[in-house]
């Protein structure tokens, strides 16, 4: 008697392309396409119900009324058109490295100003683009006397404290309130607006500092971005679904290929 041996099972690569697993690879596809559509709809939906935070930085308001010395400062506070009334200490003026103006990297003369009220404020004077211009300005302001002065300009932040690379105090690689404190003769401990202040209109041998106002930020409805996630999570579980059932059916192929396997060995009775 002929004992018939049964076939070889399949591969799982040949079970990943069989008709019936391209078929549910197609459905996977049509799931996996409706949820991205429904995703990107809510990011749509996000962006359309977003809240634009504008604020009024176009219109010059008093300096108190935006911050405060020896306050941290606050995101309304930052591209304001401000004024304050002060002096300024000509012997602490510095002079900065690395500022971009309009896209032209060059020096920033910045002054210490004594506001009426005691307290201090950094004001970034002007730009030019070359270290000899910036040194000339410096000598400048300091044979000015001071006087009582209107200073309008934009407030904006100010650098990270770093110590200068250079070996010349008055020459700086950052604009840092904190820096600047620490080289400050007069008014020695009176509290500090954390910001800067780019005036308006520069002095003259210095030419305007260029500050934008700026840009609107938009807050997003995070409730719809969070929707919009769990649709592209759908639709990759679309796939992977897809990927367990091709697998299942071809595991369960396998045992029941040994079974059969097991069920055709002839058996040799011991005598």
């Amino acid at each position: 008697m002929t004992v018939t041996s049964p076939a070889a099972p399949r591969s799982l690569r040949a079970a990943f392309v069989t008709p019936r697993s391209i078929g549910l690879l197609l459905v996977a596809v049509v799931v996996a396409v409706t949820f991205a559509l429904l995703s990107q709809w809510q990011i749509s939906r996000a962006v359309q119900q977003g809240t634009v935070v504008a604020r009024a930085t176009e219109r010059t308001v008093p300096l108190s009324r935006i911050a405060k010395p020896a306050a941290q400062q606050t995101d309304a506070s930052v591209g304001q058109k401000t004024e304050a009334r002060g002096r300024l200490v000509p012997a602490d003026t510095v002079i900065a490295s690395d500022r971009l103006n309009r896209g032209d990297r060059g020096w920033w003369v910045v002054g210490h100003a004594v506001l009426d009220d005691g307290s201090q404020l950094a004001v970034a004077l002007g730009w030019t683009r070359t270290e000899a211009g910036a040194k000339a300005a410096l000598e400048r302001a300091k044979a000015t006397p001071p006087a009582e002065t209107e200073f309008v300009g934009r407030y904006v932040d100010s650098d990270a404290a770093e110590p200068s690379a250079s070996g010349d105090p008055s020459a700086l690689d950052a604009v840092s309130t904190a820096r600047l404190v620490n080289l400050w003769t007069q008014d020695v401990g009176a509290p500090t607006y954390e910001g800067v202040l780019t005036l308006a209109s520069a002095p003259d041998g210095l030419v305007d500092i260029y500050s934008p106002r700026p840009g609107e930020q938009v807050e997003l409805n995070l409730l719809n971005v969070l929707y919009a996630v769990e649709w592209v999570l759908l639709a990759l579980a679309a796939f992977y679904v897809w990927y367990r059932l091709v697998r299942d059916r071809w595991e369960q192929e396998q045992a029941e290929a040994t079974g059969a396997e097991s069920e055709s060995r002839p058996v040799h009775d011991s005598v």
